[in-house]
């Protein structure tokens, strides 16, 4: 998880999506030790709250609306809620997507985003959807608190050009069978002008893995790799597995390819069919043109 974490911490950071240089060991080891999990445990600050059930349009998913935005108040960014009605299977339902971004004169914006809804089942319906997607908006809020110093003491050149926005889409669940009507509920009602979207979804299992899915982007996907490796190579991220099986246990397998599994669907679809820049962490890693990457760890 702490690895996931600081992939994302950097990710985040990143002043240049496509042309970047690498960041030096000093910047690698400050950025991670930003990460602490303690507050994304079960009992921690920032999941807690959001192990509940909240099904679009019921008190918990109120409960966790009001938890967000009151984090992201705190922080003194800028929040806009999408609030809208829809038909469902189960009549008409109340969405409220969540738009939080540390800068809003910002020209361009990274994307993270996830969902935090859980999946409806008739009562008693006591699913919390721990890593569909708690764990997730946990991570999302987390990585808000920690990057937004260091937000506040960047350029103001580099601010203007620049921001990290955060989307937390209602309604991604099906209320009955997922159909193109009947799921993605919040992620098809909210476009914008953004260089790059990740999405995280179904994280929070123990040791996942990532694999590449698309040829496209597979640079993308060797650039995660190497910044693991980094992470172990340079004793940023302590471990007993010795040197020379090292590879086996990496998150990101930098010699996969599966593009079988390239067509899941999730709240990154209604961005893809724009043709927007996805990246789509969710327990696979789909990368599906040269401006579509997505992140899903497999099983």
């Amino acid at each position: 998880m702490k690895a996931i974490f600081s992939l994302l911490l950097l990710l985040a950071c990143c002043n240049h999506v496509i042309s970047y240089s690498q960041i030096s060991s000093e910047g690698l080891k400050l950025l991670t030790d930003l990460t602490d999990t303690e507050r994304l445990q079960v009992t921690g600050e920032f999941l807690e709250p959001i192990l509940i059930t909240r099904v679009p349009g019921t008190e918990g998913s109120v409960k966790v609306q009001n938890f967000i935005i009151s984090n992201f108040k705190k922080l003194g960014w800028h929040i806009e809620q999408d609030n809208f009605t829809d038909h469902t299977p189960l009549g008409e339902k109340f969405f409220n997507n969540i738009i939080v971004t540390k800068d809003i004169n910002a020209k361009r914006r990274l994307v993270l985003a996830a969902h935090y809804d859980s999946k409806y089942f008739p009562p008693p319906n006591e699913f919390v959807g721990a890593t569909d997607s708690a764990v997730p908006c946990a991570m999302l809020i987390d990585l808000a608190h920690r990057l937004n110093p260091h937000f506040d003491h960047r350029k103001v050149v580099e601010s203007a050009d620049l921001t990290l926005q955060i989307i937390f889409f209602d309604g991604e669940e099906a209320f009955e069978s997922w159909t193109s009507t009947d799921s993605l509920y919040g992620s098809r009602s909210v476009l914008d002008a953004i260089d790059v979207f990740v999405l995280l979804d179904l994280l929070g299992a123990k040791e996942p893995n990532f694999v590449n899915f698309y040829p496209t982007t597979s640079w993308m996907f060797s650039e995660l790799s190497k910044i693991e490796a980094r992470l172990y190579k340079e004793k940023i991220f302590n471990t007993t597995i010795p040197e020379e099986v090292l590879d086996n246990f990496f998150y990101f397998d930098a010699d996969s390819i599966h593009s079988a599994y390239g067509h899941i669907e999730d709240d990154h679809i209604p961005f893809l069919k724009r043709g927007w820049i996805n990246n789509y962490i969710d327990n696979y890693i789909n990368n599906y043109s040269e401006k579509t990457y997505r992140i899903i760890s497999m099983p």
